[in-house]
């Protein structure tokens, strides 16, 4: 097998590729090693051969997988040659100017030296990235211009140029079509290769890995996925299916359609029966009214009757009443003759008026009872109380009555100005005795009590504080960090300092955050409040003079104390006016201050009632708070008293209403003793008149009007009753005219039906017939009664058919039919044509369909997967042949394809049996057997499954995007022929009686040494030996084709005996190898590989690569054993 002619790579050229220049490397025909550290260069140069070797410039899927590191390259990147420079990971290139750039790989007949090359060639414009590309092929070795022209690469003119020139239309080959140069390399230059199964093994053989399952590996690798075209199949299935599920889609309509239709039925009956009652109630309704109108006739005659007896009564009491009125007035005038009547006109009059005028005369003595209460107060003066006394004596004249009025508005208006005073100056006393009081409870309490706009700036500070800096800032009152040392001093020093020991301090290295938050506060609202820069404050030197009233105070904090040395430091203490005026600043004991040339006393609020200093000061201003408390009541008791004096007074009486009313008064007053004169006089004369025969004639008189009085009032009763006669009778034509209007109405709007008269008629004459009155009016409301129940249940029933028919038409929206609708027609008429025509035509439909589905899917399907893993059974059989005849040490191998040990091998012997033939043409087509295609007697242990099947690749309708990508995974997966079989190696172990055959998936796992390897790299290899056509058994001749071997950190885990037991192998299949390994692995390889390449990239910049051949390993094992730092060879 060794001595078999294949195509080998022989050369490959390299121009401008990666941080390759130029170079040509020569490969020997056995085993050839390449090594060097990480990043060195060796997947550079594997990259160039597959670009070659796929037709692809793409790279995606390839560049770099046989690197160590997980970088991804791009073709540009390789073209250009990136650079990474920095730590930003920024990059430039080595080409900058446009170029060309050359692979070419020389293969090698090994029988007959005859050589050809296939290669690419590339220009790139770097300005833009834009990449030409050209695919090529000759005759002949590489030639010894190597692609070049002096110092640079041939462009891919020059290349197309030297091809014609050079070699004729059959000895060369030039194209940018990578598709066209694909078919011819692997038809023709490398003797005939699988193009789809090929490049998939090549690969993925490079970046092989030792984590892939073995049963993946052979289902991968050995079994590769075959595109099995079931379009045709899968159309004519989804045809069937969709006829199967018209035709239960269509029975389920018609379900649907007889639940509607007969619940229509059913709200046609409830609605037949509100019909027949409302027809009922409205038949006793006009009985009802004609009954009605017959009373209301009747009960007109009878007013009527009432009305005349009426007029008769009232015409003789008209009569009497006239003749006694007659009577009366000559009573009248023998008594008018007299004088009588009219002095008893006079008396009214005069009785009238004495009782104004004594009205007048009280209101009068009732206004001098007040006005005497003016005498008791002691603020009105002797004018004003002469004025009074005249008022009570009615001998004010209306002068004087006009000055009394006028001072006493006076006196009111005085009154309400000193109530008013009073009361502002109490609201303010009130304020001041509230804000003393909590301060008192606040320094009670431990607290000082500092101003409200101090104590929020502060909380505001610690807060903004804690958010900026993540820490809890302690902002503190520069008072709270005081203490005076002599108390003497205490008060000076509180002055002095006035508003600066209520400054907000915090720690020097917050000092500016602090002062930036107070910078953003409102003005209007904190400009009282003040921060101290605690930081610049004691960064700088603060000078005390001897005898500064800075000696007086002791601070807890440093930046503390440099601020009251700042403020107090050149304060002298004096005693005299003349020590004050020897310093520019001083100020003694009791607070006298001299600054600026002049002398002043201190504001004493400053050190009392706002001292703050020390804890001194909080007994001290509690005192002087409560005794502030003391005065602030003592002056708020007569300003009490005087609120209430006024409330008094203003109480009093002050001649409010116009000077008119009094004068009016008073003139009444005077009028009373005359009028009362007048009235006795007038009673006298009438007195005397009674004595006379008027007496007689005023009491017959008086008789005759009371007699006359009753007999009024009777015919007024009388007329009463007329009017009401006569009002009901016109009401009741009325009523007569709108009853028989209403009937007419009624009976114009009454439709007559024939089918519910002669049943009311029958109902009429039973109830007739037992001699009791009917009640129209209840016979109606029971039938209206019953005709809101059939409607209610009619309105029910109606629901649940508009429930049906919402279902209905959400199911089947296509159907553009009424829900409300009161007819059923046009669900009828769907139902019937559904159920008769349009059933029978898919049920026919469906037979000749389901006869083709079975003829696709047995002819696109069942027998392509058959096919498949018949085909991969005898692959299977070809591996095993070759790999019984392979030395790999003590150890033999074989595969195994078989049957699916999961669900999914329960198809496996349909498609495998022989037996199972399908005959459409047998099929039986009712609509029972069409849901079920396979029901003969041979097929029916199949039938579920092929069913099963079928359904798989029916797309389903309306789906979801997810569910349509579910049902697209499950096609892909079932028409996979490898969904159906399991895949293994088995170790074959031969005893004395018997070969021992072992599963290796499982006993690989547990062992990832090199043990595990050798299984995976026999069924690697033998790949390799398919696709290459290696075949070990003399037959016909060949055409020779590549038997190249790519792989990188091939043998990671094993020791130097296997990787020697593996080479051999590769050698005994007869293959070309390029294996790849870092350089700490060179030694398991010195003594079988046949050529050595030594990569170097020190600088990252440039490729350096040499060349061992076998009879120079001795010399490179001797610079291995002497290189102790580890470098690259």
């Amino acid at each position: 097998m060794e001595n078999q002619r294949f195509e080998a790579l022989s050369r490959i050229c390299l121009n401008n590729w990666h941080y390759i220049k130029h170079r040509t490397l020569s490969f020997d025909d056995g085993i050839n090693f390449f090594t060097g550290h990480s990043g060195s260069g060796k997947s550079t140069v594997i990259d160039a051969m597959q670009i070659v070797l796929y037709a692809n410039t793409d790279g995606r899927g390839f560049f770099n997988k046989a690197a160590a590191d997980d970088s991804d390259r791009s073709l540009i990147e390789y073209l250009r040659g990136m650079i990474n420079i920095g730590e930003d990971n920024s990059f430039s290139y080595l080409r900058n100017q446009n170029f060309s750039s050359t692979i070419v790989l020389e293969l090698r007949q090994t029988d007959t030296g005859a050589s050809q090359c296939v290669g690419v060639v590339f220009d790139v414009e770097t300005a833009t990235n834009e990449i030409g590309r050209m695919f090529f092929w000759h005759k002949g070795p590489i030639p010894d211009h190597e692609y070049r022209k002096t110092d640079r690469a041939m462009s891919i003119n020059e290349v197309k140029n030297w091809l014609m020139e050079s070699f004729s239309r059959e000895e060369c080959y030039f194209g940018s079509h990578n598709e066209r140069f694909r078919k011819q390399l692997y038809d023709i230059y490398l003797g005939g290769l699988d193009a789809e199964k090929f490049p998939l093994l090549f690969k993925r053989a490079i970046p092989f890995r030792m984590n892939i399952k073995l049963e993946d590996f052979v289902k991968e690798y050995i079994c590769m996925e075959q595109d099995i075209h079931i379009e045709d199949m899968q159309q004519s299935v989804t045809e069937y299916g969709r006829l199967r599920h018209r035709i239960e889609d269509t029975c389920r309509e018609i379900d649907s359609l007889k639940a509607i239709c007969g619940q229509y039925e059913t709200m046609a009956a409830a609605r037949e029966e509100k019909e027949v009652c409302g027809y009922f109630a409205g038949k006793f309704d006009m009985l009802q009214d004609r009954r009605k109108i017959q009373e209301s006739q009747d009960k007109i005659q009878a007013l009527e009757a009432d009305q005349e007896k009426a007029a008769q009564d009232v015409a003789a009491m008209e009569t009497e009443i006239q003749k006694l009125t007659e009577k009366s007035e000559e009573l009248l005038r023998k008594i008018s003759s007299s004088g009588y009547e009219e002095l008893k006109s006079q008396l009214k009059a005069v009785n009238e008026l004495v009782e104004h005028l004594g009205s007048s005369q009280a209101r009068w003595k009732q206004t001098a009872e007040k006005l005497a209460a003016w005498n008791e107060e002691g603020i009105a003066s002797n004018s004003t109380l002469w004025d009074i006394e005249a008022f009570e004596k009615g001998v004010i004249s209306e002068e004087a009555l006009k000055r009394l009025q006028e001072d006493l508005l006076q006196m009111r208006k005085e009154v309400e100005s000193q109530m008013q005073d009073a009361r502002s100056q109490i609201r303010e006393k009130s304020k001041e005795l509230k804000k003393a009081q909590e301060e008192i409870a606040q320094l009670k309490a431990g607290n000082k009590a500092y101003p409200k706009e101090l104590e929020t700036v502060r909380n505001i500070l610690q807060t903004q504080l804690f958010l900026k800096t993540g820490k809890s800032v302690e902002v503190e009152v520069l008072a709270d960090l005081l203490e005076v040392r002599d108390d003497a001093w205490r008060n000076a020093i509180e002055g002095y300092l006035g508003n600066n020991k209520l400054l907000l301090t915090v720690e020097p290295k917050y000092a500016k955050a602090a002062m930036e938050i107070y910078k953003e506060l409102d003005p209007k609202k904190y400009y009282r409040v003040a921060v101290l820069d605690t930081e610049r404050v004691l960064a700088d030197e603060q000078p005390v003079l001897k005898g500064a009233l800075a000696e007086e105070v002791e601070a807890g904090r440093d930046y503390a104390q440099a601020y009251m040395n700042f403020q107090l430091g050149k304060v002298i203490k004096c005693d005299s006016v003349d020590e004050l005026r020897s310093c520019r600043i001083g100020i003694t004991k009791d607070c006298v201050l001299y600054h600026s040339y002049r002398i002043q006393h201190i504001n004493p609020d400053l050190y009392t009632r706002f001292a703050y200093i020390g804890k001194k000061s909080m007994r001290q201003r509690v005192k002087l708070l409560e005794e502030f408390i003391r005065k602030l009541q003592e002056e708020m008791e007569p300003l009490q008293t005087m609120l209430k004096d006024g409330e008094r007074v203003l109480g009093l009486e002050f001649l409010s209403q116009d000077l008119e009313v009094y004068l009016g008064w008073k003139k009444d007053k005077a009028d009373y003793l005359e009028k009362q004169q007048e009235q006795k006089d007038l009673r006298e004369r009438l007195e005397q008149l009674k004595s006379q025969n008027v007496a007689a004639w005023e009491e017959e008189r008086a008789s005759i009007v009371e007699l006359c009085k009753r007999r009024e009032k009777v015919l007024e009763q009388v007329k009463e009753q007329r009017n009401r006669s006569e009002w009901a009778g016109e009401n009741e034509k009325r009523t007569l005219v709108n009853l028989e209007k209403t009937l007419t109405e009624k009976e114009r709007n009454h439709v007559e039906q024939p089918e519910f008269d002669a049943e009311f008629q029958e109902l009429l004459e039973q109830k007739q017939a037992s001699g009791a009155v009917i009640r129209y009016d209840l016979q109606c409301g029971g039938y209206l009664r019953k005709q809101e129940k059939a409607e209610e249940e009619q309105e029910k029933e109606m629901q649940k058919l508009r429930e049906l028919r919402n279902a209905y038409l959400r199911t089947y929206p296509h159907r553009n039919f009424s829900v409300e609708a009161e007819s059923n027609e046009e669900y009828q008429k769907l139902l019937d044509d559904l159920a008769c025509d349009r059933l029978e035509e898919y049920r026919k439909r469906a037979g000749e369909q389901a006869k083709a589905a079975v003829e696709h899917f047995k002819d696109d399907f069942m027998y392509k997967i058959r096919s498949a893993i018949k085909e991969a059974l005898q692959r299977k059989d070809e591996l095993n042949r070759i790999i019984s005849h392979l030395d790999f040490g003590k150890d033999r191998y074989q595969f195994y394809i078989g049957k699916n040990k999961g669900s999914d091998g329960r198809f496996y012997d349909m498609f495998m049996d022989d037996a199972l033939q399908i005959k459409p043409s047998d099929l039986d087509i009712g609509l029972d057997n069409q849901l079920n295609l396979f029901t003969m007697e041979h097929e029916s242990q199949y039938g579920p499954l092929i069913n099963e099947l079928i359904d798989i690749f029916i797309p389903p309708d309306h789906a979801t995007p997810e569910e349509l990508e579910t049902a697209k995974r499950n096609m892909e997966k079932y028409a996979d022929y490898r969904t159906y079989l399991s895949f293994d190696m088995q170790q074959l172990i031969q005893n004395e009686d018997e070969v021992l055959k072992i599963r290796l998936s499982k006993m690989i796992r547990k062992n990832s040494g090199g043990e595990g390897q050798n299984p995976l790299y026999v069924a690697l290899l033998a790949s390799f030996a398919q696709a290459y056509k290696i075949d070990l058994k003399p037959g016909l001749r060949r055409n020779p084709t590549i038997r190249l071997v790519v792989l990188d950190e091939a043998f990671s885990k094993m020791d130097a005996e296997k990787v020697a037991s593996c080479i051999k192998l590769i050698r005994g299949l007869g293959f070309q190898a390029l294996i790849s390994a870092t350089n700490d692995k060179i030694q398991n390889y010195l003594e079988t590989v046949d050529k050595i390449f030594v990569f170097a990239n020190p600088n990252k910049k440039a490729i350096s690569i040499q060349e061992f051949e076998k009879k120079e390993f001795n010399q490179l094992k001797q610079d291995i054993s002497g290189d102790e730092d580890g470098e690259e060879v």
